[in-house]
């Protein structure tokens, strides 16, 4: 029989053993590090610009008389919609009235007188032509006889002077006549000559140059009468397309005076957004660039239409408008407006935390292994970032990456998945 301490002390060399067995393995199994994880995702697209906007009216129209009269007629208020054509007012148009009508006259009094210029002179003017030749020549066929026979007379009066058979009354007699019977037969000569002349531009016609002088005083007065008729029509304004009207600045019995807008229209169509853009926002931005409009917490769709060619001086702002169908909104508001889409770059995006930069400035993530409960370094590029999350490459999209504690943890060392 073993004495009793031998028998304690073989039970005491038992569980010291146990114990110095459970310190050796814990000293050999590091504790595994709690993180959470994360899922990379892929880019998110993202506007070009995103900014507010003002809603505006497509067009606005400032109507104007363009001459002056007193306003006869008022016919449209503030807050009406007006349709196309629609008058708005109208001036006293009896002087521009009655300056038309004179002026049609004036012009078929040209337009006769050029047509009968191109036709020539009628039948009966032509032989009253050849009858007043045919008189002037027997007008000079009589004063030819009548100077034959004073020139007989004054030559055998001159016979008698010499011999002194007849008085010096009666010889400066006969020599008077003879005068008087040669100025005759000039006359009758002149005379023969302007019934051919006549007759002459009866037959052959107007000249070429007194038709283009015709017909260039029937064209001038045919434009004045257009014109004339153009100015009665400027009596009155109309509405050029449908529209509310704005503005109201005149009353019956007024003078309108010309150039003074009389009315501010704003088109009835949808509004559109404008939207002031930094230039150096603007490479994205075009015509065609989709947009997205939202305005009293809906959403809507539109299109950019135009940029204005001429930035703002001091804000250094271009104007691009935004036409926007259905838009319901009143003119003025303020909404907010996202032009274009970019992708920022990069294969995958991950939270800014999982990303670790070293010393020399490498960036990484720790690649999570599910069934070894292990992480891995991979070298990633960081595109861009914000305060959140970054966008990476060289990382697939649902690659499970280390989030918190990321940079705690070594590669190979086991880890404890917790709730973040």
């Amino acid at each position: 029989m073993r004495p009793p301490f031998i028998a304690l002390s073989a039970a005491a060399a038992l569980v010291l053993g146990g114990c110095a067995a459970r310190a050796a393995t814990t000293a050999t199994a590091p504790a595994a590090t709690p993180v959470t994880l994360a899922t990379a995702s892929a880019p998110e697209t993202r506007a070009e610009y995103a900014g507010p906007g003002t809603v505006a009216p497509q067009h606005v129209y400032r109507i104007a008389f363009e001459i002056p009269g007193r306003v006869v007629a008022v016919n449209a208020d503030i807050g009406d919609r007006v349709e196309t054509g629609a008058v708005l007012a109208a001036i006293d148009a009896s002087d521009y009235a009655a300056q038309a009508r004179a002026a049609d006259a004036r012009s078929l009094e040209a337009d006769a007188a050029a047509v009968k210029a191109r036709n020539g002179a009628r039948a009966q003017e032509r032989v009253a032509a050849d009858q007043a030749v045919e008189a002037a020549r027997a007008q000079l066929d009589r004063a030819l006889a009548v100077q034959r026979l004073a020139a007989a007379n004054r030559a055998r009066f001159d016979s008698l002077y010499a011999s002194g058979d007849v008085a010096a009354s009666q010889h400066d007699q006969t020599v008077a006549s003879a005068r008087d019977a040669d100025a005759a037969v000039d006359a009758a000569r002149a005379q023969l000559a302007q019934a051919q002349a006549q007759r002459a531009l009866v037959h052959d016609g107007t000249r070429s140059e007194d038709l283009a002088a015709s017909a260039a005083e029937a064209s001038a007065a045919r434009a004045n009468a257009d014109l004339a008729r153009v100015t009665l029509g400027k009596t009155s304004i109309v509405a050029p397309a449908a529209a509310y009207v704005e503005q109201r600045n005149l009353e019956p019995g007024s003078d309108a005076q010309p150039g003074a807008p009389a009315f501010v229209l704003i088109d009835a169509r949808d509004p559109d957004v404008l939207v002031a853009v930094p230039e150096a926002r603007l490479d994205g931005i075009a015509p065609g660039t989709p947009a997205r409009v939202r305005a009293d917490a809906r959403d809507y769709l539109g299109t950019v239409t135009r940029i204005e060619p001429n930035a703002d001086a001091a804000s250094r702002t271009a104007q691009v408008r935004v036409r926007v169908p259905n838009l319901r909104a009143r003119s003025g508001a303020v909404v907010d407006v996202a032009l274009g889409t970019t992708h920022g770059g990069g294969d995958a995006s991950v939270p800014l935390a999982a990303v670790v930069t070293d010393a020399a400035g490498a960036t990484s993530v720790l690649v999570y292994d599910a069934a070894a409960r292990t992480a891995t370094r991979r070298t990633v590029h960081v595109v861009a970032g914000d305060s959140d999350r970054a966008l990476v490459a060289g990382l697939a999209p649902g690659t499970r990456v280390v989030r918190a504690g990321a940079a705690l943890v070594k590669p190979g060392a086991p880890l404890t998945v917790v709730p973040e």
